[in-house]
């Protein structure tokens, strides 16, 4: 059902909830929606409203103001305010849902590269990637069978040769608002549920905890009201998820005295995003490259017909729609092919996982190389709060995003670009531009507005990373605190490692696999 803060008296104390879920954005609807219909009581807040759609308000989004370090500034001046938005819905509103799980190899630690590992595996998310699967209709989870893949995309990855270090991979996006913006496609699902609670206009402002900083207590949470500070109340639950993005879910927690802090202080730290090389070189090929190969690299809009039974096959349907109503009877989304390194490869090179998109001329001579790269979990990349700037609502201190990509980062950069560029090489690749300087060192980057400048990826990561021990992380495997015993952390801040998969995929996963521990499933 829906409410609003608005109408609750100065000083309400909300109670009898099971669970309250803070902030309505991938991560948190979807939880809401696992629970839709179940015996938790849950309270959802939100800071938006129930129409918001493309654009947050202006006050709200000065929340979401603060400060970046040298080298950000330098890539990115805007990325507090453009990468995130404080709406109903959240980010999704801004985004296409690039989807993919994340490899193997990126969830496992990896001698001679990193140490830092997930401390659950691959196949304990395999379920909940399928449920995810469903949020953006995009079919069967069969990423890597290249038999489907080659036949609906009317394509081909190029032949394999001995000795390849990169092979095909796919990538899906889903644009249709209607599935992308969760709060569009949940809204009657969380409006209609007797046990769900969404409350708008709702800002959580600071945690209580009691003396030994190891439970919650309650939520301190106000309104906002024509650009200023509203009524102020508080809300008491058994259970408490911290939803509210990368950045925000490390500030809240900074804000409640560094609540769910570690021995080595690590909250906060190990912030990643996917460094870009958007325009990284130009590569001309002796021959001009077949059209079904330049298909793969293409994206495309697929429609497929899903199976009548559970054995059944997804058929691609590619006539033309006599009724263009008889779209909603398909799954309809788009793929495209990329090159990625294999996993001896990675083992081999001791470097980030990495993805290289390929952009063709129309004649199939010329192409562009896109590159997007894991970074380590750098614990000198941090956010923390800057005093000296707050809010212009609430009065409290800003966060402050000390973005850095290091020697180890730089030099997975340009081992990918060698060996892409080798790989295309060995296809007739004759002549290599390079668009983007990658000599020198880590601080020594093409920056922007100079061609093949680097670029942040809108991947919020890591900055609350889980781990199996107190003294490697923050949250453990189901996501709580590990210090606090009703406190969890849903969405992107706790992934120990990035690979190069767009992260909503996997925040939905865990944001389902948590919803379901909270059940006891």
């Amino acid at each position: 059902m829906y409410r609003h803060a608005d109408h609750l008296p100065a000083d309400t104390v909300l109670r009898g909830f099971d669970l309250c879920i803070v902030g309505a954005g991938a991560a948190g609807i979807a939880m809401a929606q696992r629970l839709a219909n179940t015996s938790l009581q849950v309270l959802l807040l939100v800071s938006g409203a129930p129409g918001d759609k493309r654009e947050p308000a202006a006050a709200r989004q000065s929340l979401y103001a603060g400060t970046t370090g040298e080298f950000l500034r330098k890539v990115d001046p805007d990325f507090l305010q453009r990468s995130r938005l404080n709406m109903y819905g959240g980010t999704t509103n801004h985004f296409g849902f690039w989807a993919r799980p994340l490899d193997a190899a990126d969830m496992l630690a990896r001698p001679g590269y990193r140490d830092v590992g997930w401390p659950i595996s691959a196949d304990e998310l395999a379920p909940y990637y399928a449920a995810a699967h469903e949020f953006g209709r995009f079919g069967p989870v069969n990423y890597d069978d290249m038999t489907f893949w080659q036949r609906v995309l009317y394509a081909r990855c190029f032949d394999a040769l001995p000795g390849d270090k990169l092979h095909g991979a796919i990538m899906r996006a889903q644009y249709e608002e209607n599935l992308h913006d969760f709060q569009v496609q949940f809204r009657d699902q969380l409006r209609d549920a007797p046990n769900i609670h969404v409350l708008f206009n709702a800002h959580l402002l600071t945690i209580d905890s009691d003396e030994a900083r190891s439970h919650v207590g309650g939520l301190q949470c106000a309104t906002l009201v024509n650009g200023e500070a509203g009524t102020r109340f508080e809300v008491r639950a058994r259970q408490y998820v911290l939803a509210c993005g990368g950045i925000e879910n490390v500030r809240l927690l900074q804000l409640s005295g560094g609540l769910g802090n570690n021995a080595r202080d690590m909250l906060g730290r190990g912030f990643m995003l996917h460094p870009l090389l958007t325009n990284a070189a130009r590569v001309t090929f002796e021959q001009p490259i077949a059209s079904e190969i330049r298909n793969f690299f293409r994206e495309q809009q697929i429609r497929l017909k899903a199976p009548t039974t559970p054995a059944g096959d997804y058929l691609h349907m590619a006539t033309p729609l006599v009724n263009p109503e008889l779209v909603f009877e398909y799954l309809v989304f788009n793929a495209w092919g990329m090159l990625a390194p294999t996993h001896q490869t990675l083992l081999d090179e001791r470097i980030g996982n990495f993805r290289i998109i390929l952009y063709f001329s129309d004649d199939g001579k010329e192409a562009i190389v896109n590159l997007n790269w894991e970074q380590l979990p750098d614990e000198n990349s941090r956010i923390t709060l800057n005093p000296a700037l707050r809010d212009p609502v609430f009065g409290q201190p800003a966060a402050h995003v000390d973005w850095r990509l290091n020697e180890a980062d730089k030099r997975s950069a340009v081992r990918a670009l060698g060996l892409s560029l080798d790989y295309l090489r060995a296809r007739g690749g004759a002549g290599v531009k390079m668009i983007t300087d990658v000599g020198g060192a880590a601080e020594s980057w093409t920056f922007p507005p100079a061609a093949g400048a680097l670029e942040t990826g809108d991947h919020h990561m890591g900055a609350l990373r889980m781990s199996a021990s107190p003294d490697a992380g923050l949250v453990d495997a189901n996501s709580r605190l590990h210090s606090v015993d009703n406190l969890y952390i849903a969405g992107s801040a706790v992934f120990p490692t990035g690979g190069y998969a767009n992260p909503t995929l996997t925040i939905v996963a865990l944001s389902l696999r948590l919803a379901d521990h909270l059940r006891g499933l």
